[in-house]
């Protein structure tokens, strides 16, 4: 009686009208196609009427139908819908199979898969079908909009790129990780490293936000919990699956222009900086200038003036994507099973710029007895990738600055066609090399030195990922079993970082080092968690109206990381790419390597329980208590005793709901709850040393003074929610309100340099921070009927955060924020723009006191341009399914929030004319009377609000079209039984004020990320 035994008894009170003068009476059973048990609450309906009824407790039901009944449906919550076609049967038996686990009756897995109890609380499940075949190689961005109280912002373009930001419900954190926890089949696993891991074996992905559902995770749970199950094969013939998706991927056009050679000298002539001033008529050093030497120099403007470089088609590329795959699932009775593999390509929108991942999974399921049962899920995964130089930042080695920082009048290859480094150059044929170095400087060739670094260096990253667990489960007598499980988390990098010798970097001073003949740097990175998990369940059903379910258990959490690395110099030409090529290093050849490492541990020992407890089907009472030990913490504090309790209410069940036959499901919750972060690095409770040198003796350091007081980051959790279904199940989602408050936050303290406190400060348990908000989903079948069916849904997340105590303090500066008592997180802290004077053409700034002055003071920083994380995140969905026909869009939002945009200080500053300059400075002051937001050459250019932009967005994030192709004609084969053949676009189109590359970067200022491809792809799914 799996629904019973999972705390989820549903019997719908639909208020239906019972029709007594019948023609035909029918009964049966209705059962789950899982394990055989009946399903209580479960729904049949005459069709286009209001006649139906529910099956009882063990599943059964009957049913007076109508002389003029054509179609029964059966229906269940998270279950496939099933019509029959009514030609008088007496008996109808139905075995329904799981469709999805909705907001309706949301039951997730605590530990373990099939037996534990559920969880019950604030949890949104994102199906597969959902996640499967979206043209992006790691999961978290698959997850985008999906789900209320879950905001997910992508960092970078980059095939593979672990920069995803992801936060439920708001930062919770100042100094530590606000990432969620996430666990795959009852393993943790590292966040930010999914490139080995292949999203189509995924089941459902369940996010888990308050008290009721995380607190049984304990110390690792106050972000929330992502918790994913994958594929597990069924009892019946073996499935077989073909996927095949291939694709492409180009660059969004920029909401911003760059200056054109024409322009761009004419600005270095304004500037008095680049060859449009050294060549100029306007340069005071062109009147000594012989009309033979005057010509040559027209000529060479007029030559720089002609090439039309556009750098943007040099260096971007459309990327081709492509995918492979096969999976088999089936089983008998004893033994079930489910094995994949993928070979999955995408590349970047540059050259050396891709990812290859190969990716297989084996989930096996073995009924050793009828009272013990063997499980195991496995993944292994090998993915390559290949990166550009200074991803994500202002630096001429990242392609991405350099593409539009790069002069528009350079040439970027030579007449042999291969990249032509170095500087820019013109030597006038009319003057002596004095007179020729006396007044001509030349300048770096900014696109064609990023050319030859893209082809002569490499960047690699190989990663191998295991994540894997092993389970026992022993029925001891009816109701109690026990189980034990061990899983492993297993991560191994290999980077490798070449530089040519004869690349220019290699060749410059500063840039490189010209006397070390290029370079290549190894490292090896091993990250191992091991999980070992045993539970004893216990469930019990009284008097068939109460029913009690509980677990203990233990945990025993063991990690360990290693790492090690080293750069090798005086590299041989004719063994590119290899340590092979390393010259041994001498005091005399300068080629001595450098060598680095690190390794560390940790350990987490934990007793938990959960009790669930069910009364008339109508209350459920649920709580959980668990006690962590943490290694990382100091002997005072090495344990927290964390908990949850909360109640939920079906409202349906009772009498006074009877009425309403158009409420079919309609439940409250509330919970309140702790949740914990440890937050803090592996031995912040010791004293540690470090070495050094002393007058060049080699010496020792304090570099770490060791707190024993230092403790958890403590969350405290109210929810309280709604789940509904409306309208014969037409209308369905929820509604929740929250209040997270979390205490003994990490914040950097100063302390007198009298103390011996290594750099005067350290952190320490003082602050608190709440997130309230409140979350709103809604799913509506506009059209549903037997060949078209229309579905729109939206979910809406408000979060509203501040910081509530910060200790010793009331505030201290953060990058370019401020955390201050009163404030968000992410507040903005900078000098506000006045506009630019028309009598001078300096800029202007507001003082603290609001006043308007030409004097730039870091004094005068306010707090009063808003936050980097958006208060309104969601999602808008719609899908369209006629026969065969499927079409489906969604749309992600944020608002009111606000970034750095550090690009456009680099693009509009004449401190940098030697670079190329966006059009907006073609708007430059230039003279008394000049109305302008582009101050003089002449003012210094300051980092102000005037870079603060807007970034709230509405972004087209998928559209997809699809064909399932007839059952009827597919019968003729034999052997086919589906074929679904798809078009789809990734990031059609996004709807903002901001100017940058993507306002939804997870950084908070703009810095030439990599840019968010646009992506569109093919496929086919094949069944068998």
């Amino acid at each position: 009686m799996k629904r019973i035994f999972n705390a989820l008894l549903f019997m719908f009170i639909l208020g239906v009208g019972f029709v007594n003068a019948q023609n035909q009476t029918v009964t049966g059973t209705i059962t789950d196609a899982a394990d055989g048990s009946g399903i209580p609450g479960a729904t049949i309906m005459v069709k286009g009427t209001t006649v139906g009824t529910i099956t009882m407790i063990d599943g059964t039901y009957t049913l007076e139908v109508p002389a003029d009944a054509q179609t029964l449906v059966y229906s269940f919550v998270g279950m496939t819908t099933q019509e029959v076609a009514y030609v008088g049967q007496a008996v109808i038996n139905i075995v329904l199979e799981t469709e999805s686990i909705g907001v309706e009756e949301v039951v997730v897995s605590a530990y373990g898969t099939k037996g534990k109890v559920g969880l019950k609380g604030a949890i949104s499940v994102v199906e597969a079908k959902d996640l499967e075949q979206m043209p992006v190689a790691t999961f978290d961005q698959m997850l985008q909009g999906k789900t209320t109280g879950l905001h997910i912002s992508t960092g970078s373009g980059q095939p593979g790129s672990g920069s995803t930001k992801v936060r439920i419900r708001g930062s919770g954190s100042i100094t530590s990780g606000n990432e969620p926890l996430y666990v795959v089949d009852g393993v943790p696993i590292e966040s930010g490293a999914f490139a080995s891991l292949n999203a189509n074996d995924f089941e459902t992905v369940s996010v888990l936000k308050d008290a009721s559902s995380t607190a049984i995770y304990g110390s690792r749970a106050s972000n929330g919990v992502i918790l994913i199950t994958t594929k597990r094969g069924k009892e019946g013939k073996t499935q077989v699956n073909v996927r095949h998706q291939t694709g492409f991927s180009v660059k969004t056009q920029e909401k911003f222009d760059m200056m054109n050679s024409t322009e761009k000298l004419w600005f270095e002539e304004v500037a008095k900086k680049g060859p449009g001033w050294e060549l100029s008529p306007l340069n005071p050093n062109y009147s000594r200038l012989s009309p033979e030497a005057r010509t040559a120099q027209e000529a060479e403007l007029a030559r720089l003036r002609g090439i039309k470089t556009n750098w943007s088609d040099i260096v971007f590329r459309t990327g081709k994507t492509m995918s492979n795959e096969v999976n088999f699932s089936g089983g008998s009775e004893k033994t079930r099973f489910y094995v994949a593999y993928q070979n999955y390509y995408q590349e970047g929108l540059s050259d050396r710029s891709d990812m290859q991942r190969h990716a297989g999974r084996l989930n096996l399921d073995h009924k050793i007895s009828d009272k013990v049962k063997f499980g195991m899920t496995t993944s292994l995964g090998q993915s390559e990738i290949n990166r550009i130089e200074s991803e994500g930042g202002i630096a001429l080695m990242n392609p991405f600055a350099a593409v539009y920082l790069a002069n528009p009048w350079e040439e970027p290859y030579d007449a042999n066609g291969n990249p032509s480094p170095g500087f820019y150059s013109y030597t006038n044929p009319h003057l002596s090399d004095e007179d020729n170095s006396s007044f001509y400087n030349p300048y770096s060739k900014t696109g064609a030195n990023m050319l030859d670094q893209m082809s002569k260096s490499t960047n690699k990253a190989d990663e191998t990922k295991f994540v894997g667990s092993f389970n026992l489960t022993w029925d001891i007598i009816d109701g109690l079993s026990a189980k034990t499980q061990y899983g492993i988390d297993y991560r191994n990098t290999v980077g490798e970082r070449w530089i040519s010798p004869d690349a220019w970097s290699s060749l410059q001073s500063g840039a490189g080092d010209p006397d070390r003949q290029g370079s290549i740097s190894e490292s090896y990175n091993r990250r191992v968690e091991k999980t070992f998990t045993n539970t004893l369940d216990y469930k019990k059903v009284i008097a068939e109206k109460h029913l009690i379910s509980a677990v203990i258990g233990s945990e025993y959490i063991k990690n360990d990381y290693f790492s090690f690395g080293f750069t090798g110099y005086g590299l041989e030409e004719k063994l590119p790419e290899t340590p092979a090529g390393i010259t041994p290093g001498t005091a005399e050849n300068n080629f001595i390597p450098t060598v680095g490492g690190s390794k560390s541990e940790r350990a987490l020992f934990s007793l938990f329980s959960m009790l669930n407890y069910t009364l008339n089907d109508k209350y459920t009472f649920s709580g959980s208590l668990r006690r962590d030990g943490s290694s990382a913490f100091g002997a005072n504090y090495q344990y927290a005793v964390l908990y949850s309790a909360g109640v939920t209410w079906d409202i349906t069940r009772e009498n006074f709901m009877s009425g309403l036959s158009w409420v079919n499901n309609l439940k409250f919750r509330i919970s309140y709850g702790t949740t914990g972060n440890q937050g803090v690095g592996n031995y912040e409770s010791y004293t540690l040393w470090t070495n050094s040198s002393y007058v060049g003796d080699p010496a020792y350091m304090l570099a770490q003074t060791g707190d024993p007081n230092v403790k958890w980051e403590i969350g405290h959790k109210f929810n309280a929610g709604f789940d509904y279904n409306l309208f014969a199940n037409r209308l369905s989602g929820s509604l929740d309100v929250y209040n997270d408050i979390t205490s003994d936050l990490f914040i950097v303290q100063k302390f007198s340099a009298w103390d011996g406190v290594v750099g005067n400060a350290k952190r320490t348990n003082a602050g608190k921070v709440r997130n309230r908000g409140i979350e709103f989903l809604v799913n509506y079948d506009v059209i549903r009927n037997r060949n078209l069916t229309w579905t729109v849904g939206t979910n809406l997340s408000y979060n509203d955060n501040e910081i509530l105590d910060l200790g010793q303090v009331t505030e201290f500066e953060q990058g370019t924020s401020i955390v201050r008592e009163g404030l968000p997180l992410g507040s903005h802290y900078m000098v506000e723009w006045a506009g630019v004077n028309p009598a001078n053409g300096n800029a202007l700034y507001y003082t603290k006191n609001g006043e308007i002055t030409e004097k730039y003071s870091a004094d005068d920083n306010v707090a009063e341009f808003g936050t980097s994380n958006p208060p309104f995140t969601g999602g808008i969905n719609t899908s369209l399914s006629y026969k065969g026909i499927e079409l489906s869009a969604q749309f992600t939002f944020a608002q009111g929030f606000s970034r750095f945009n550090n690009q456009t200080f680099f693009q509009e500053n004449p401190n940098f004319a030697q670079f190329n300059m966006s059009t907006a400075m073609l708007d430059v002051w230039q003279q008394p009377g000049d109305v302008t937001e582009i101050q003089g050459v002449h003012s210094q250019r300051e980092f102000s609000s005037k870079d603060i932009e807007d970034a709230s967005y509405m972004r087209f994030r998928n559209l997809m079209i699809a064909y399932n192709l007839p059952k009827n004609l597919l019968e003729r084969s034999g052997f086919i039984s589906k074929v679904r053949v798809y078009a789809q676009g990734q990031n059609l189109f996004t709807w903002t004020n901001w100017s940058g590359f993507d306002p939804e970067d997870s950084n908070n200022i703009a810095s030439y990320e990599y840019p968010t491809p646009r992506v569109f792809s093919f496929g086919v799914d094949v069944s068998f």
